[in-house]
């Protein structure tokens, strides 16, 4: 979505391809299935000028256009490898109508190997004689920050054969953006590869800091401190060294699984991912223990969790630490009353057993500690004196370190962060 209102943006004309039809018809309308900031006006202000548009018919939304973009989802199947079911099948049906001089965009996350297979299903599907490239742009705009991303990118990767076809991509940014972005050119598998190693070092960035924190809880030192000079060095930089509950979304738990099944498929076990991939699922429990520790035995007790979604600015709540961290404490027997900002309309399908309030006060009524499990930074707002009064107990458990322990203790909180002092 971003990627096509971003484009029409541009001055390209924009066709973006929807099956199912009743989110189709929200398109059309003008609205979106997600929140994220600056989008919904963005799509509507290009709608409104011609140069976007939704349609069911892939057929003939690609007739006539230069590049298409695959921006299918492919999702972790049960083995942990990337599903390309949905990629496969588009690219079966473009094989019987895609032309001469057409470039197919490969935008989705996909395994190394990929265009090379798609090359295959063009081929034998009647491409052979017609000149069709398949191009690499991996996607790394961040969710909460999608719209400032595609305008503002750190950097743009495109892999293909053709240098035809790689400056027509080229040219489809380069037109638009109000900065010069770094490019880099490569080869496709290249670029696929690119993509994982990218998330791949980012989920253990993460993971390192979260294990980190846990180690200074122990000692009495302050993380947050340690992180700030670490992150000072330029080998190190300061990004991604913020603990938290561990890290999720859509992306780094179907990527670093991939890039962990394609190593063992390859005879190369990636033993540092791994160990971050189960660092992490410790992370949950790691947060649960808290509580504990303020509490005692969860069963019988009433917990407030402040954050559904994965991270703040989205209402995705794919791969949120808070949903295993919920379902553990309600499975210990505790009663969790949950409030996003973003509201999520999966919240209650994904926590079943668990009320979902409208509003952030409600989780502080009768509770016997609150979790903060998001960094939204309406919570550093709340009015927490009135929050602790309408506790049955003031514990708080900041999972995001949002807040001071000087501020929590003022309102009379036991008040337990992640690697704070």
């Amino acid at each position: 979505m971003v990627t096509a209102a971003g484009f029409a943006h541009f001055g390209h004309k924009v066709v973006c391809v929807e099956t199912d039809s009743a989110r189709l018809a929200e398109l059309q309308s003008g609205r979106i299935p997600l929140f994220e900031r600056g989008l919904e006006e963005l799509i509507r202000n290009n709608m409104q000028c011609g140069r976007l548009s939704f349609s069911m018919e892939l057929e003939e939304a690609v007739d006539g256009h230069q590049a298409i973009f695959v921006t299918v989802g492919t999702p972790p199947l049960a083995s942990g490898r990337a599903d390309m079911g949905a990629l496969y099948e588009v690219i079966e049906t473009l094989s019987r109508s895609v032309t001469d001089g057409q470039v197919i965009v490969l935008k989705s996350t996909v395994p190394t190997g990929t265009a090379r297979r798609v090359r295959e299903i063009l081929a034998l599907n009647g491409n052979g004689d017609r000149s069709v490239e398949v191009i690499n742009n991996p996607e790394f705009l961040r969710e909460g920050a999608a719209v400032h991303d595609f305008f503002h990118p750190r950097r743009i990767v495109i892999g293909g054969e053709s240098p035809e076809a790689i400056e027509l991509i080229k040219h489809i940014y380069e037109i638009g953006l109000p900065h010069p972005a770094p490019i880099v050119v490569t080869n496709n598998a290249t670029a696929e590869m690119i993509k994982y190693a990218s998330n791949a070092f980012l989920a253990a960035k993460i993971g390192f800091v979260n294990e980190l924190a846990a180690l200074c809880s122990s000692v009495g030192v302050d993380v947050l401190e340690v992180a700030r000079a670490m992150g000072l060095d330029p080998r190190i930089g300061p990004d991604f060294l913020n603990p938290g509950p561990g890290w999720g979304g859509s992306c780094l738990p179907k990527d670093l699984s991939e890039f962990i099944g394609l190593g063992e498929a390859n005879g190369m076990p990636l033993l540092i991912s791994k160990a971050v991939q189960e660092s992490n699922q410790r992370q949950f429990e790691i947060v649960v223990g808290m509580v504990e520790k303020l509490v005692g035995d969860l069963k019988g007790k009433q917990i407030g969790a402040l954050g559904l979604s994965f991270k703040a600015g989205t209402n995705d709540m794919r791969g949120s630490p808070a949903v295993p961290i919920i379902r553990k404490m309600l499975a210990a027997g505790a009663s969790v009353k949950a409030f996003d900002p973003a509201g999520p309309g999966d919240a209650a399908l994904l926590l079943v057993g668990a009320e979902i309030v409208p509003r952030a006060f409600d989780v502080a009524v009768g509770s016997d500690c609150m979790v903060i499990l998001t960094e939204w930074p309406e919570f550093q707002l709340l009015d927490w004196h009135a929050m602790a009064r309408q506790m049955r107990h003031r514990n708080l458990v900041d999972s995001r370190n949002l807040l001071s322990s000087e501020i929590a203790r003022r309102y009379g909180f036991n008040y337990l962060s992640m690697g704070q002092v």
